[in-house]
């Protein structure tokens, strides 16, 4: 017979899986879990929006070979200011497919959990879309052992003339060879700050949008060349 185990979760996604089954994708203490849902798709109603994205949930579930089986979910607490606003949703939603994507299953580190818990959390209290998105992306990076180099070339440790090469793992100088796109001081500094500050602090950052939407398209392309996906 096949051991029971239980786990509480955060659900990243939901794919379907056969005729009626579902495939759910949650994160929790000891890393990623996907587990068959048997029969999800005929569920209606409460029951059937169970396994959405952004519920946190109590899971018991049989361990077994292949995917493991769910045997019942109970509901925890979601995130309604999140999911009633499209931009914190979609923020949300880009965040969590960054954890399906950076983080393993079979994991001893809860430390991935916490941070989006934790994160969502801050979304869910008025962290605006932007900040939210910039901070999750660079510390889920450090966390999956990808995070950039960000207090000066990764060469010299000089501060000026930094341009972002990702291959090379973050800020090169143009002395050192840097030849990617050119980057403000004003913006290294917010990324640094950005890593560094407590969630509850982040709102104190004085950020222009214009900053934080560079500082994101960068970490987009930073992860493209270190992970590749």
């Amino acid at each position: 017979m096949a051991a029971l185990s239980r786990d509480r979760g955060i659900v990243l996604r939901t794919h379907d899986h056969a005729e009626t089954d579902r495939i759910a994708v949650l994160l929790t203490p000891r890393g990623r879990l996907d587990l068959l849902a048997k029969g999800a798709r005929r569920l209606e109603g409460s029951a059937g929006a169970l396994l959405d994205p952004l519920h946190v949930l109590d899971v018991i579930y049989y361990r077994r070979r292949g995917l493991p089986l769910l045997k019942e979910a109970a509901f925890v607490q979601t995130f309604p200011q999140v999911r009633g606003d499209l931009d914190r949703a979609a923020a949300a939603l880009r965040a969590l497919r960054w954890a399906a994507d950076l983080f393993p299953s079979g994991s001893s580190d809860e430390r991935p959990y916490l941070l989006t818990l934790e994160s969502l959390a801050a979304l869910e209290r008025g962290l605006s879309p932007l900040l939210f998105t910039a901070a999750y992306t660079l510390r889920a990076l450090a966390l999956a052992g990808h995070g950039p180099y960000l207090t000066g070339c990764v060469r010299c440790g000089g501060g000026n003339g930094l341009t972002w090469v990702p291959e090379r793992g973050g800020f090169l100088c143009a002395p050192c060879g840097g030849s990617g796109a050119s980057v403000s001081p004003r913006l290294a500094r917010t990324l640094d700050a950005l890593a560094r500050l407590p969630l509850d602090a982040l709102e104190l950052l004085q950020a222009p949008d214009e900053d934080l939407r560079q500082g994101i398209a960068l970490l987009e392309e930073f992860r493209r060349a270190q992970v590749g996906r």
